[in-house]
């Protein structure tokens, strides 16, 4: 029985055995060429059997940590400031009234409680006057109560004295009923007035005591119409000279009488980018550079900072307070400050898998 095969589509070429043999020996020759710099690139890379293995990165630096690497990477900073008073008030009136008197200009130099000026208020002075003469008569209320008291009291002890001698007699057969009747009516007439001389006396304290607090009341106003410094500083404005009408200050009029700065000691006030904000802490050192021709730099260190950003110039408020011996900063002075760490020399990094050479 004869088997029939179909026909091949594309009928196989034919090749000399020789031929083949060529072929796959130039194919393996190539694949061999291939693969030999590859062993060789892997057979020269130095091996480190005694290197240390790499240590990972911590996953969550601790804050404090943070905190160190963000000082350490902090950059100088140079911003502008300004120079402002340690302390900066304005004097305004309590009461009402005429100025009297003016004992300082701009420029003087004024300790604590030196009056500035005086203002005169004669009914003011005049409540004053009667709160005091009503002391004076509450005062002698009371000691009137008191001898009136001691009074009382004598008589109480003469009718008590009476009525035990009363109790005596008719004892023995001496008094009558009436007689003892009597004596026991007077003793308690007498005890009713000594009573009523200690509500008297309660009552004369009471006034006395009301009208000290009155007239202490009156001269705390009087005290209001001398302006006095609140702390050592320099007189800054003169709002007011002599004979002038002053009202006293309210929410709706609040005219100045002086101003007052503190000026042995100033407050630089410095604005530092949010970007640099976070290297910011007190006792960084910051240089204070005067403007000018002189351009003079006050050493110094952070003493206070805002910890905040302003959410409107998205910069942080930096003060420096500086002694100012010679008054030579005054306020509203611009200066430049510069902000960073003492300069810190690093060494380069070594390169690994080198040693140093001795």
């Amino acid at each position: 029985m004869t088997t029939h095969f179909p026909p091949r589509l594309f009928p196989i070429a034919r090749k000399p055995r020789h031929k083949q043999t060529a072929l796959a020996v130039a194919i393996a020759a190539s694949c061999i060429a291939s693969l030999v710099p590859i062993s060789v690139s892997s057979a020269q890379a130095p091996s480190a059997p005694d290197a240390a293995p790499t240590q990972p990165a911590p996953a969550n630096p601790s804050p404090k940590a943070q905190s160190d690497d963000r000082s350490q990477q902090f950059a100088t900073v140079v911003v502008p400031a300004t120079i402002q008073a340690f302390f900066v008030t304005d004097l305004y009136a309590k009461d009402s009234g005429y100025v009297s008197q003016v004992n300082h200009d701009i420029g003087d130099h004024v300790k604590m409680g030196q009056a500035l000026a005086v203002i005169e208020d004669p009914e003011l002075q005049a409540q004053s006057d009667r709160a005091q003469a009503a002391v004076q008569q509450a005062r002698a209320a009371l000691e009137v109560a008191k001898r009136q008291l001691a009074g009382m009291q004598a008589d109480l002890t003469l009718q008590q004295v009476t009525l035990k001698r009363q109790k005596e007699l008719f004892a023995g057969k001496a008094a009558t009923h009436q007689t003892l009747d009597e004596a026991q009516a007077k003793q308690s007439v007498s005890t009713a007035n000594v009573e009523t001389g200690n509500a008297k006396i309660a009552l004369a304290e009471a006034d006395l005591q009301a009208a000290n607090a009155e007239a202490k009341r009156l001269q705390a106003l009087l005290q209001y119409d001398k302006i006095v410094a609140p702390f050592d500083g320099v007189v800054t404005r003169r709002l007011v000279n002599p004979g002038d009408l002053v009202q006293a200050a309210t929410s709706t009029r609040t005219a100045p009488l002086f101003s007052l700065q503190k000026l042995d000691t100033v407050r630089v006030f410095a604005d530092v980018p949010e970007a640099s904000a976070a290297g910011i802490r007190p006792g960084l050192p910051a240089d204070v550079t005067l403007y000018g021709p002189a351009g003079v730099t006050v050493h110094g260190t952070v003493t206070r900072i805002a910890n905040a950003i302003d959410s409107a110039t998205r910069t942080m408020r930096v003060e420096i307070d500086l002694p100012n011996p010679g008054e030579k900063l005054l306020p509203g002075m611009y200066a430049q400050v510069t902000l960073g760490p003492e300069p810190q020399q690093v060494d380069p990094p070594k390169r690994p898998g080198k040693e140093d050479k001795t």
